[in-house]
């Protein structure tokens, strides 16, 4: 019997090269997946097998490339035309970091533009809006007060002043000049008395407090002279009038007012805690007499 060398799996001990047989096996197969497997094998690498465009005829028994298909496998030859082309994977370009987050919806050049604009953020200051306006309306309400007390002293002035303080009284034939005597920082009589009423009108007409004396109201015509004041028994507007006890109904420590008008021997006072009682004003017009002095104010 003779031994003939068969192509294929069978082969003589000791002349198996992998490579060799790997080649000899893609050669002679006419089936590309074999040929791409064999390539891969030896190589180590990465095949991709593409199949025919996609504008490739339908096969039938017809067409020309029936007729290719049909005779895929008869030989080499046939196995290399039929083969689809390898090739390598395709490698695409990363995208840039801009266009990437662009792909989401991000801008570089706006988001820059507004943080530009910004700026840094400046502290933001929490006011109490309930002290405020207190504050606010407390400001308000002093200076209606001191706007009144002053509207108050010039509208007083000038109706003294367009009084009929000049006239002279039928037991007088001149009216002696004032002269300013010593102030005092305060109101320093008893509050609700005629005195305290007095020197409250002497204060919202004059600007300030008469001083330099004390006592009860019948003394105050000795006091006043002996501070610097002028003292007569000429009645006039713009001035306190003491009355000594029992005059025009006063009582044992006398009684003063301030005069506010002067018509002849007739006298127009405003008082405190005589008809109205303490605290309170009232208006009288007297008859000038015995009994009554006038602190004139300057």
């Amino acid at each position: 019997m003779s031994n003939e060398n068969i192509r294929g799996r069978h082969r003589a001990p000791g002349r198996h090269n992998p490579l060799n047989e790997l080649k000899l096996l893609a050669r002679e197969s006419a089936q590309p997946a074999m040929k791409g497997a064999a390539v891969v094998a030896a190589t180590g690498g990465l095949v991709a097998s593409f199949a025919g465009s996609a504008s490739a005829e339908t096969v039938s028994g017809s067409s020309p490339a029936a007729a290719n298909v049909a005779n895929i496998g008869t030989g080499p030859q046939a196995a290399t035309e039929a083969s689809p082309a390898v090739v390598g994977p395709a490698t695409t370009a990363a995208p840039a970091a801009a266009s990437a987050l662009a792909t989401i919806g991000f801008s570089a050049q706006p988001q820059a533009a507004i943080a530009a604009r910004k700026g840094p953020s400046k502290p933001v200051v929490i006011e109490d809006i309930q002290v405020k306006t207190e504050r606010a309306a407390a400001k308000a309400a002093a200076a209606r007060k001191a706007a009144a007390a002053k509207a108050s002293r010039d509208l007083t002035r000038r109706s003294l002043t367009s009084s009929t303080s000049a006239t002279k009284s039928t037991t007088n034939t001149s009216t002696p000049s004032a002269s300013s005597g010593t102030r005092a920082s305060r109101n320093w009589a008893t509050a609700g008395q005629c005195t305290w009423g007095a020197l409250a009108k002497w204060y919202q007409s004059e600007g300030y407090y008469p001083g330099g004396w004390t006592g009860n109201a019948m003394v105050w015509d000795t006091g006043a002279a002996a501070a610097g004041y002028t003292v007569s028994g000429t009645p006039r507007t713009r001035s306190i009038l003491v009355m000594e006890p029992g005059v025009h109904g006063s009582s044992s420590v006398g009684h003063v007012a301030w005069v506010t008008r002067v018509s002849g021997n007739q006298v127009t006072i405003i008082e405190m805690n005589a008809l109205a009682g303490p605290y309170n004003y009232n208006t009288r017009t007297l008859t000038d007499g015995p009994g009554m002095k006038y602190i004139y104010a300057p």
